[in-house]
């Protein structure tokens, strides 16, 4: 397996501080909109009200449909200690975030767990006792823990009273009630995510209607977000641990894809949530191709495993991977395909999916720049990044937007 040597010192830049947007605009849609065309090396400048400017007629547009939970909580030790929680994988009565969230009386979730001298066995309790946690197991800093509560309430239900959104660690402030409506999209149904798909943020239902209005299609999947997305690469690519998150695809939106590939409709990704997720798809598509892959087991697409695949295997079409997964659908007679996925997108991997890509501006030396790297190829996105800096944009989750076309 050959994974590309990578020097992260290319992959950093100058971001000042004041350029991190720490709140969002009044108005989503009215973000600026850098538009590249990785073939022509053509960059524009719009806002993002005006993105049906430069999207093709009969398009298709992926988007994730992940809403992040109010997954931050604050309690107290029975010494009177302050500790908090991050909710990060739900356990039980199920690793599936929606049922979880669903759950009466009580549910067991994977946390992140600070504060000091917090022990096994011991408990934790909320203002007012509506929300008891218990410390099942500790290691570095996480905890399996175990929530007790109301038998009247949801999960959900107790979150959305006592729990904050999480926002990103370089956004260095206090939650608002502004943050529970403007960290979420507005396509967003599917709780489990603990970091917003921002690219999505952007959208508004006026620039969706505009969308529709030339034939440009959507449709959805579920790329639940980690907190993971935030860790930096310590060293080196080959020694970073990408992060576990878990998706959901229905095998209409598969069906859907396939036709709008028929079809020669371009397929436009929103974020890197949904592109990874597309690619993937891609490389289950192969696994079922060539070794009629079990899609009924603990379907995980390991970090570097894409890289061994095309050593191992003769390329197929990305219509070939979806045909190969929706026809393993109907066999087991299953409407959605499930799994999770730590793909982790380097320089030199090519993009076998998408047309084009909306996404925010990124951290440097971060995964999710060397993804935007990949996609535009070569040194590209120093260009992009160097206009975007020059003409004043706003970076990270509550910034401004780009539309990279290939």
């Amino acid at each position: 397996m050959q994974i590309p040597d990578i020097d992260l010192n290319e992959f950093d830049y100058d971001l000042p501080k004041d350029r991190i947007a720490l709140f969002p605009l009044e108005e989503r849609d009215q973000s600026k909109l850098l538009v590249a065309d990785c073939k022509s090396k053509k960059i524009d400048h719009s806002v993002f009200s005006n993105i049906s400017s430069y999207i093709p007629d009969n398009s298709l547009i992926i988007v994730n449909s992940t809403k992040v939970i109010q997954a931050r909580i604050f309690a107290s030790k029975q010494t009177g200690g302050k500790a908090e929680l991050l909710c990060v994988n739900p356990i039980s009565p199920s690793s599936d975030p929606q049922i979880t969230m669903s759950a009466r009386k009580n549910c067991v979730w994977e946390c992140i767990i600070g504060g000091r001298n917090i022990q096994e066995n011991s408990e934790l309790r909320t203002k007012d006792n509506e929300l008891v946690a218990k410390i099942l197991k500790r290691y570095e800093n996480y905890a399996i823990v175990e929530f007790e509560y109301s038998a009247t309430d949801t999960f959900s239900e107790i979150l959305s009273k006592i729990g904050q959104i999480p926002l990103p660690p370089y956004i260095n402030r206090d939650t608002t009630e502004l943050d529970k409506d403007r960290y979420q999209t507005v396509y967003s149904k599917a709780e489990g995510s603990v970091a917003a798909p921002t690219a999505g943020l952007h959208f508004t239902d006026k620039v969706i209607s505009k969308l529709k209005a030339k034939q440009v299609k959507f449709d959805e999947v579920i790329l639940h977000v980690g907190p993971g997305t935030f860790v930096p690469i310590e060293k080196s690519v080959a020694e970073h641990k990408m992060h576990k998150e878990q998706l959901f695809v229905s095998k209409s939106t598969i069906e859907n894809i396939i036709s709008a590939i028929r079809n020669k409709s371009k397929i436009i990704t929103t974020g890197t949530t949904s592109l990874r997720t597309l690619e993937t798809l891609y490389w289950v598509g192969v696994k079922i191709h060539y070794q009629n892959f079990d899609i009924n087991t603990n379907l995980l697409l390991e970090q570097f495993e894409p890289y061994e695949l095309i050593d191992k295997y003769a390329t197929i079409t990305f219509e070939q991977s979806m045909n190969a997964i929706a026809e393993k659908l109907s066999e087991e007679n299953k409407l959605f395909i499930a799994g999770n996925t730590e793909l982790f997108i380097l320089p030199g991997y090519q993009i076998k999916t998408a047309d084009g890509l909306i996404t925010n501006f990124h951290l440097p030396k971060s995964t999710l720049l060397l993804l935007v790297s990949a996609f535009v190829g070569g040194k590209f996105w120093k260009q992009i990044y160097e206009e975007a800096l020059v003409n004043n944009y706003r970076f990270l989750s509550y910034g401004d937007s780009s539309l990279l076309i290939r």
